[in-house]
């Protein structure tokens, strides 16, 4: 996103080079000082507080529909498939739309059991940190978080094996625009998403004709049978929603994985009670969610002049909700810049909030739970190789919180 520099908060630009690193303590002076904060340049509302975060996200006097909103750069001609594409996304859509999208994508959903997903995602995870394992340490991102979650995403969706490097490069362009296209863009991301989009048509054009003539047990075959009251998804929502599914369902997990150990490795305690206790393993991944949370904000526009903390909000404005703010207002956790895999009262907005709560939060969980699980029980030490933990970056992409890299050295057992 670009920089934006705000009063207030000793001339720190939001979401700025000097937020990347760790930006809750600049959400935390927000929350004290400027709870509903107009940032002018950006054109939008930023909302830090977890009541205020939630009112947003659940009140339908806010719509998830931004596609106005979006900087004058990308509506140019030229790059006006890009928001084509994205007006049909089901994250982008208000009632009736959306709930007939969801209709489809919950009937989709339910051909893949999770209790089938379980098994695949286990071996996965065992077969990555067998080859970590070979590899006598390495990079836990690239060989690790990033493929296990990818993996599982193409093939519950029904993407053939050797269409992995490609897809994985057309869903990365196209999330970068997806989760910022109402900031200023650079102009190379924009070629590159709309390059991916026009490639991703073609190969989902393809693949769509092979399944109906011969359908198979994933996700984009059912998508393809799913109706909602005699509709079904047309060419546009197809292409849109499978995007959806594919950057949601391996991007997030991915952040979810790499945020978690990192985690772990600030709070050594934590990682030994952990290892002793694997039981607590689900209840460590909803605190992973919480404390560090891979999606940062969302985007909602508002659809009628309303009113927070004495703040006008006029129809049409942009109100950006910061979930990874919310999730550590001490108003609704104990201690929240503490990391405790034991909180149990951990009602965190990780996933969203309302109607547009995320559809795939169960697959996510699922794959989490399992990894870790997986991975305590082949790991007896995990440290980090070569670096420290304040010198961990994190992707240009503000509002997905990432790891670009995490070195590790693990003792296998």
């Amino acid at each position: 996103m670009a920089s934006r520099r705000a009063s207030g908060l000793n001339n720190v630009e939001i979401f700025g080079p000097a937020m990347q690193q760790n930006p809750y303590p600049f959400y935390h002076e927000l929350r004290e000082s400027n709870p509903v904060y107009w940032e002018k340049s950006l054109g939008a509302w930023i909302v830090t507080r977890y009541a205020d975060v939630a009112w947003v996200l659940h009140d339908s006097r806010f719509s998830a529909n931004r596609i106005e909103a979006a900087t004058e750069q990308i509506k140019t001609p030229r790059y006006r498939p890009l928001l084509d594409v994205m007006s049909h996304k089901m994250s982008e859509k208000d009632e009736p739309d959306h709930m007939r999208l969801r209709s489809l994508i919950n009937k989709a959903f339910a051909h893949v059991a999770l209790e089938r997903c379980e098994p695949l995602i286990r071996n996965r995870a065992s077969d990555l940190l067998d080859t970590f394992r070979t590899a006598n340490g390495g990079e836990f991102m690239d060989q690790y978080s990033v493929p296990l979650p990818l993996l599982i995403i193409l093939q519950l969706v029904g993407v053939p094996t050797q269409d992995t490097p490609k897809v994985k490069k057309w869903c990365d362009n196209f999330a970068f625009i997806a989760l910022n296209y109402y900031t200023q863009l650079p102009e190379e991301k924009l070629e590159t998403g709309l390059k991916s989009v026009q490639e991703f048509r073609d190969f989902l054009k393809q693949r769509i004709a092979e399944l109906e003539a011969q359908p198979e047990d994933n996700l984009l075959s059912a998508l393809i049978a799913a109706e909602h009251e005699g509709q079904k998804l047309s060419a546009e929502e197809m292409l849109a929603n499978t995007f959806l599914l594919l950057t949601a369902g391996n991007e997030t997990t991915t952040c979810l994985l790499g945020n978690g150990l990192a985690a772990l490795l600030e709070y050594p305690d934590q990682m030994q009670h952990l290892r002793q206790n694997p039981e607590l393993i689900p209840q460590a991944v909803e605190e992973f969610l919480r404390f560090d949370s891979p999606v940062q904000y969302l985007g909602r526009v508002a659809k009628e002049d309303l009113e927070l903390h004495a703040q006008p909000i006029k129809k049409g404005d942009l109100v950006l909700p910061v979930i990874a703010s919310a999730n550590r207002d001490p108003e609704k956790f104990s201690d929240p810049d503490i990391m405790d895999i034991e909180r149990t009262d951990n009602h965190h907005l990780a996933f969203g909030h309302g109607r547009h709560f995320c559809p795939g939060s169960h697959l996510a969980r699922l794959e989490a739970v399992v990894s870790f699980e997986t991975l305590f029980a082949k790991a007896h030490e995990i440290r980090l190789d070569s670096m420290r933990l304040t010198d961990l970056e994190y992707r240009e992409n503000f509002a997905l919180r990432c790891l670009k890299k995490l070195p590790l050295q693990i003792d296998f057992r």
